[in-house]
């Protein structure tokens, strides 16, 4: 049993001492916008060749989840108690299997514990989630946390340049702590039970796919946050046009010749994508009404 499944709906728990202030934390609020500094979105840089790519708009970063700060008085990363999300297939997904597996959330499964067992290094999981509490364990957390938490992305000299508080609009009455129980929320709905265990796959930035990145950006609709990074996201752009194409009756391609088709789209597979659509439309609009209030 994991220690998902020992917490029942308690995804949080109570990990610190709970501060009254935290329910009505004090927003800075600056041109109709207010900054959730208690939530980070994390982008994990590309790897070539066993190089580095900086920018986010020079490339499709690599994983993605979302930290959760605790601890106000160190919001530089340094607190013991952690929290955060990310979507991990339980196996290797490759060609054999469609790019398509069964997920897990924070990688708290037997597959990614068996890989840390196998390579131990000093009790801290690179694999893993923390997922077998051990009572030592406790200064850490009572529950199993992304394993790219509080890392500088296991990477040498590397620093969170990727990294970003979303933002709500001024006339949204939701505290923080409002958002991080939604947020909480989502992530409980994707912890596998009896009738259903969510799927990880990979399409190449195709609709349907749902994995690392997806997750955050459906998060991003469920808890409706603005994301200053999304439109120079290029996995979101792809997924994003991906959904534009395959929601109409046709869709255009065009060989390496220049010549250009006229596909039409399977009416389910339209419906599906108008749903996707739909959301990412609104994740979307959220990030440029923000890039515009940022502007002034």
């Amino acid at each position: 049993m994991s220690n998902w499944e020992n917490l029942g709906t308690a995804v949080m728990g109570n990990t610190v001492p709970y501060n009254p202030n935290w329910t009505r934390y004090e927003q800075k609020v600056v041109t109709g916008v207010k900054e959730l500094t208690r939530i980070r979105i994390c982008r994990l840089p590309t790897l070539l060749l066993g190089g580095r790519i900086e920018a986010v708009t020079e490339s499709p970063p690599g994983h993605y989840w979302i930290e959760i700060i605790n601890d106000l008085s160190k919001m530089d990363g340094s607190e013991p108690f952690i929290e955060s999300y990310g979507w991990y297939p339980q196996e290797p997904a490759t060609f054999f299997n469609f790019f398509t597996v069964d997920g897990c959330l924070n990688s708290d499964c037997n597959y990614f514990r068996n890989k840390d067992k196998d390579n131990d290094n000093g009790g801290i999981p690179n694999e893993a989630g923390r997922a077998i509490i051990k009572e030592e364990d406790k200064q850490f957390s009572l529950y199993p946390f992304d394993p790219h938490h509080n890392k500088h992305y296991t990477l040498p000299n590397s620093k969170k340049g990727e990294v970003n508080h979303p933002c709500i609009f001024a006339t949204d009455p939701r505290t923080e702590e409002d958002i991080i129980e939604e947020i909480r929320s989502f992530a409980r709905n994707h912890i596998p039970n009896e009738k259903e265990t969510k799927k990880w796959s990979y399409a190449f930035e195709y609709f349907a796919e749902y994995n690392c990145h997806t997750f955050l950006f459906n998060l991003l609709y469920e808890t409706d946050l603005a994301d200053r990074y999304i439109l120079r996201d290029l996995h979101f752009i792809r997924f994003f046009s991906s959904a534009s194409d395959y929601k109409d009756e046709d869709r255009y391609i065009s060989d390496h010749h220049g010549n250009i088709f006229k596909i039409k789209n399977n009416e389910t597979i339209r419906k599906q994508a108008d749903e996707i659509y739909k959301r990412m439309k609104r994740v979307k609009d959220n990030a440029e009404k923000l890039a515009n209030l940022l502007k002034k």
